[in-house]
């Protein structure tokens, strides 16, 4: 089993990117089905890691882009709704 952080160096966090590429290699394996229940059931506590990761490294993403568009542009004052979401 890998740890979420493995190939960052120390003291970062791991990109999305990564972070999907290793949560795609654990259901990779986990579909394949070549796996005895105890490893399953480590590779499957090592994808919600992975998957935690991602969740996070969207939100914080989701927020700054909210943060960037949160103030209307000159002359587009009352043009944007704010309950739509920007996407």
């Amino acid at each position: 089993m890998t740890d979420p952080g493995e190939g960052a160096p120390p003291g970062t966090q791991l990109s999305f990117e990564r972070a999907l590429e290793e949560l795609d290699r654990v259901v990779g394996r986990l579909e394949s089905g070549d796996v005895g229940l105890e490893e399953a059931v480590a590779l499957f506590e090592e994808g919600q890691r992975y998957l935690r990761a991602c969740r996070q490294r969207l939100g914080a993403a989701q927020k700054r882009i909210e943060e960037l568009t949160a103030d209307d542009l000159p002359g587009e004052a009352g043009d944007a709704d704010p309950a739509q979401p920007p996407f």
